[in-house]
Parts: C-alpha cells; structure tokens; sequence
C-alpha cells in the first residue's frame, strides 16, 4: 500500500507553489506599515514577519490534525465501551503540536492559537463527552506548548465536511526575540550532525493510509495491539497525542545552544530531513528503532520502507542540525524532558536529498 493512492503530494505540492508565485507581488504591501515578509521563510514550517523598526518578528502558520479525528469518530459509531472523553482528549494536543512544533522551527516562541473546529452537521457538538475531552486535550496542550487560546470558530458546513466527523485545524502566532533567532537555514553548513528526537507514535501524519490499513483488519480499530490483558486496542494507540517539543527547544535557544536548523518530521515523513531551501545532501547513518505501532502497520498493510519513511516519523519526530560541540547541551535538555535523542548522521555538501545508508534508500525531492 501506498500514501499516494489516497494523497498525491506529487499533486498538492505543485499548487503549494503556484500559490506562493502567484501571490508574491503582494508581499511588499505590509511594508506600509514597518512590517516586512521575510522572503526567506516562504517554504519553511512558518512563515516570518519582521517589524523593520523594533527588535523581533512574528511568525504565523495555520495545521490541522488532518484525518486522525475520524479514527475516535469511528471507533464510537462501531460501539466504544470505554471513556469517549480520552479518544478525543488527544485530538486538542495534536492541533496545538501540529503547529507548535511548526513554530519552534523557525526560532519562534508560539503565543496564540485561533481554533477551527468545523462539522458537517451541529449535532457533532452535542456529545458531551467528545466535547469534553476534546476541551481537556486543548488545555493540556496550552500548558504544554505555553500558550493561550483567545478566539476560535465552529462552522457547520454540510455537503462539504463530513456529518459524521469534524475537521479540527487551527492557526497560530508566535514572536521571534531577538530577531537573530530566526532561522531558515542560513547557518546550515557541512558537517552539522543531525540530532534526531524521539515520537511519542504516529503523530498526526499518514493517518489516511493507516485508517485504510485498519479497514482490512477484521476487528479494525478495536484489534489487540499489545499482550494480552493490557486492554489496549490499534485504536488507542493510533490516538496518542502527538509530542510537543516546545519546551526543550525553547531551551536550548536561552541557553544559547547553536541550532543552525530545525525541522518538524510531519508530512513526508523522512523527506522532511531536507526541508532547507540550500542545496545539501543529508546522510543518515543511524535509525532509532522504529515503536512497534509502525512495524504492525508495516506488516499489515504491506507496506515498504521506502514508503513507510516517507509517510511516517518511524519513531522520530523532530529534527535538529548543530555542530558537533553541541551534543551534551542538547542532549541534556532532552533528557531533562523525558525525550530519547539519537545522532542520525550529518549534513554533506551534494545535491539536495536524503541517503539512508542502514536501508540502501535515498529520497531526492521533497
């Protein structure tokens, strides 16, 4: 089974930018006003603002938790007996990780969320328990990623989404202080290590390809997935809330750790390795072993690991570039925050791509 057959990226990248060519001569209209786009960061996980007269930027980004959503909506239609609050608990921390962890990537502090929970119908709301749940994951993930959600909106939109699930997406603000924080690969250089960082799972990527894996499966989202008598389900599993990794990030930044490049491992899975703009080739000589959740998927759906990599984070889930004398500052951070990191390899110069020498794979476009 491939991604592609549900999502073509091949398809959504070319639009991604059509856009940004299209609507480039507008960047210079906020100028008018002090504030200037950074060209720069068009094309990174964030997009930066800078106040031309005062010392920071802001960067903005808009996620969603894609089709994750429908796996609780699904598991409650076909009869769930447990707690429906701790399906949808999860959902509100993938959102503000989708795009928390976006932020970071270019040196921001993540400030404010704005919300859009949109429904086919109304009645998706009424369930106290969804709604509920979904509340506390939000909460958890402000305390998380340090931020606030001031405003927000709930459309009903039938014919177009769903009316049997909701599509949860968001956009958030985060400031850039000092502005030489920013970062958009301008300091990548030959032989920065890759430091790999650790997923709690899936994540909030692949979920289409995986939600079609489970359809084969005779139990579907209810199948055993560890021994025997630990009562938990593929189900449960798949809906671990996506890691947030603001915290330590933000760290090493006050700590004056030199991060010369970060990048969120989210759709695209590995390729996402590659993400700067500057042309280098990025040699992986280490993997962490991938969690078993991604070794059952694998399996079930016949899936390779060239395509597996390139779908989902194979248990890594961030990704930092730095000298090698950075090591024990970031390794320590993470260790402070219960966060295993692993040095994957390191930054060559070459041609753009990603080669994976533990598994002869090399990807060559993002």
């Amino acid at each position: 089974m491939r991604y592609a057959d549900f999502v073509d990226y091949s398809t959504l990248d070319p639009f991604k930018r059509r856009v940004i060519e299209t609507l480039e001569p507008t960047l210079s209209k906020t100028e008018r006003l002090g504030v200037r786009v950074v060209a720069e960061s068009l094309g990174e996980p964030a997009a930066l603002l800078d106040f031309m007269d005062d010392d920071f930027m802001l960067a903005f980004k808009s996620d969603g938790v894609g089709t994750k959503g429908c796996i609780a909506d699904d598991m409650v239609r076909a009869g769930w007996e447990g707690d429906v609050a701790d399906l949808y608990s999860g959902l509100g921390v993938d959102l503000i990780a989708m795009n928390a962890n976006d932020l970071i990537c270019v040196g921001a502090t993540p400030l404010v969320l704005s919300d859009e929970i949109g429904s086919g119908r109304s009645e998706w709301f009424a369930d106290e328990a969804r709604v509920a749940g979904l509340l506390q994951g939000l909460r958890r993930g402000c305390d998380e990623a340090g931020i606030t959600i001031p405003c927000g909106e709930t459309p009903t939109l039938p014919d177009v989404i769903n009316p049997d699930t909701a599509n949860i997406t968001g956009s958030m603000i985060g400031i850039v202080r000092p502005k030489e924080r920013a970062r958009w690969g301008q300091a990548l250089e030959c032989g920065d290590v890759i430091f790999g960082l650790a997923s709690s799972g899936i994540h909030s990527n692949g979920l289409t390809l995986t939600r079609r894996i489970a359809e084969r499966l005779p139990q579907g989202y209810f199948t055993p997935f560890t021994t025997p008598g630990d009562h938990w389900t593929l189900g449960q599993e798949l809906l671990t809330p996506t890691r947030i990794y603001v915290q330590p990030v933000l760290e090493m930044f006050e700590a004056g750790v030199e991060l010369h490049y970060l990048s969120n491992i989210s759709g695209s899975g590995w390729r996402k390795v590659m993400r700067c703009r500057y042309p280098f080739t990025y040699v992986i000589e280490r993997l962490p072993e991938p969690p078993p959740i991604f070794r059952f998927l694998q399996e079930r759906g016949e899936v390779s690991d060239y395509e597996a990599y390139q779908t989902w984070n194979m248990g890594m889930g961030f990704c930092l570039y730095a000298p090698e004398g950075e090591a024990e500052a970031i390794e320590g951070i993470c260790a402070e925050h219960g966060i295993s990191v692993m040095r994957l390899g390191h930054v060559e110069e070459g041609k753009k791509r990603v080669m994976m020498r533990p598994l002869r794979i090399a990807y060559s476009h993002l």
